[in-house]
Order: structure tokens, then C-alpha cells, then sequence
């Protein structure tokens, strides 16, 4: 195909989505085309419709990042299907501190016990085995259908296969993704990790569910609503966590929560009452007060 044709290809795309209310036409009409050349070799090759296909299902607003099967988070490249929340760039922040206090672990001379409930794609945990040295990794989500992607998604980073930029495999990292309910499927593995963790960190479900006419249909029609919803108040599951972490973290354990940015002021207050010590809130990479970080004193 020639430069104008292609040019001509991209900008019919990037119409049609525009149309269709697509956020960023431009950017996706680029991946989706980049994604058939990669696929079939070069655009002529792509077999009739497909590419067509694959345009409208976006414009009726599926995430790009189910259509293309993946997405990059930090370093690591992820497996993304439907039915599993779809990780987000903000997010990123959480798996950069939670890397942080783990290297600091590193640094003393122990191997980190990390924790990451609601995994879904297994981002966060992924990208920590990719960068912390010796990291112990725990995972769990309720979603089987997300304790199966997080798994080969962890694999594929074990093996080498999950980013260029990283030096694979980690360096005596390992990780282990279980079915069941925020800590509860833990204690199978013995008494050591009740007050034994490193740092516990997770996107947990913490919106209201009173949210949902307002959300993009990408997130409303797409993302698993579990996912998303932490009961009728929002931030049930927050709750729980920040309990939990007073139990199960070692001493100066840090417990890293991605939350919603209108209620910043009470979840802090909530660590706090729990008996978490020096509580702070981290913004994402939009500028949202959206993290908090607390240790066990």
C-alpha cells in the first residue's frame, strides 16, 4: 500500500471514530492499523472486513485495549481480554510507590513479601516482579476469568517474554495468583504471612454505585462491574483493606490503595482510626488526589 493510500486508510478511520465520540480518534485509528500490519504483514495482506470490523466495533466504543489484546503498563507488555478490568495509566503511580517500598526492603538486606488483592490482569504485580529483585509476590481476585489471565500474564513475565526493556527473568522474583477474596485464600500458605507482609497494595473496587450513568461506555459497558463498584457507599472493599493491613502487614509495613479522589479527607481518617500511622495521599498521572499510603506502626 502506498504512503497516500495508508494516509487516506488512517484518515477515513480516524473520521469515523471521531464521529462516534472515540476520546482520541487519531491515536487509535494509528494503533489499530499499526496493529493489522503487525498481524498480516502490511495492510494489503489484511484480509477483507477485518480492519473494518475491528473500526466499528471501537466506534460502538469497546476499550481499544480488548480489541488489540493488549496494553503496556510501566514496562511490561499485558494480555487483556473481555470480562477482566482493563489497568489504566493512572495506576501506574500505585505500582511505581509499591515498587518503591519494596526496593527499600531489597536494600536492607531482605526479600519483600508483596501482596495484591483485586489483581484482575495481574498489572501491578507484573510490573513489580519486573523491577524489584527476589520480590514474593501474592495475588488474588475473585474472578476466575481474571485469576486465569493474571496467571499467564505472569508467566509470560517469568519467562522473559513480557517486556524488552526489562532484564527477564527477574532476579529470584516469583509470584503466585489465587481465586478467592482479598486475603482470605493467604492462609493456606501457612502462619508466616499473617504479619508477615511487605506491603499490600491494589486498585480495589472503590467507587459508588450511583457513578455508573455518568461512566465513558467504555467502562460502564465494558469493565466488569465488580471491578469497579465497592458497594452502594463506594468504598466497602477500601475499608476492608485498611483493616486488614493493620493485621497482616509486619511492622512498618506500607499499605498503598488506589481511591477516589472525593473522599481523600475521610479514607485517610479512616487509616488512621484503624491504627495506621504517617498517611499520606499521592497524586496520579492526571493530578487527582488518588492514592493513599499508610504504614503499620
Amino acid at each position: 500500500m502506498s504512503s497516500d493510500s495508508r494516509w487516506h486508510l488512517l484518515e477515513r478511520v480516524t473520521d469515523r471514530l471521531e464521529e462516534a465520540g472515540v476520546p482520541s480518534p487519531d491515536v487509535d485509528a494509528r494503533l489499530l492499523l499499526e496493529a493489522m500490519e503487525e498481524r498480516f504483514g502490511s495492510l494489503t495482506g489484511c484480509p477483507s472486513g477485518v480492519l473494518d470490523a475491528l473500526v466499528e466495533r471501537r466506534a460502538a466504543r469497546e476499550p481499544l485495549q480488548v480489541l488489540l489484546g493488549r496494553t503496556t503498563f510501566r514496562w511490561v507488555d499485558l494480555e487483556v481480554e473481555r470480562g477482566v478490568f482493563v489497568p489504566r495509566p493512572e495506576t501506574e503511580v500505585v505500582a511505581g510507590l509499591a515498587i518503591e517500598a519494596a526496593n527499600a526492603v531489597v536494600a536492607a538486606g531482605e526479600r519483600p513479601v508483596v501482596v495484591e488483592p483485586c489483581t484482575g490482569t495481574g498489572a501491578i504485580t507484573c510490573a513489580v516482579l519486573s523491577e524489584v529483585p527476589g520480590a514474593r509476590v501474592l495475588a488474588t481476585d475473585v474472578s476466575a476469568d481474571a485469576v486465569a489471565l493474571a496467571r499467564r500474564n505472569v508467566a509470560r513475565v517469568l519467562a522473559g517474554e513480557a517486556s524488552p526493556a526489562v532484564w527477564f527473568p527477574p532476579d529470584g522474583a516469583d509470584a503466585e495468583v489465587f481465586d478467592g477474596h482479598l486475603l482470605d485464600p493467604l492462609g493456606q500458605l501457612g502462619p508466616w504471612v499473617y504479619g508477615g507482609i511487605d506491603v499490600l497494595v491494589s486498585n480495589p473496587p472503590y467507587l459508588p454505585a450511583g457513578d455508573l450513568p455518568a461512566m465513558a461506555p467504555e467502562v460502564a459497558d465494558h469493565d466488569p462491574h465488580a471491578a469497579l463498584f465497592g458497594g452502594d457507599d463506594g468504598h466497602e472493599v477500601v475499608h476492608q483493606l485498611l483493616d486488614l493491613a493493620t493485621e497482616w502487614l509486619r511492622p512498618g509495613g506500607v499499605v498503598i490503595l488506589e481511591i477516589d479522589d472525593r473522599r481523600t479527607a475521610e479514607v485517610a481518617a479512616y487509616a488512621a482510626a484503624a491504627g495506621l500511622v504517617d498517611g499520606r495521599v499521592e497524586q496520579d498521572l492526571t493530578g487527582r488526589d488518588r492514592i493513599l499510603v499508610a504504614r503499620r506502626p
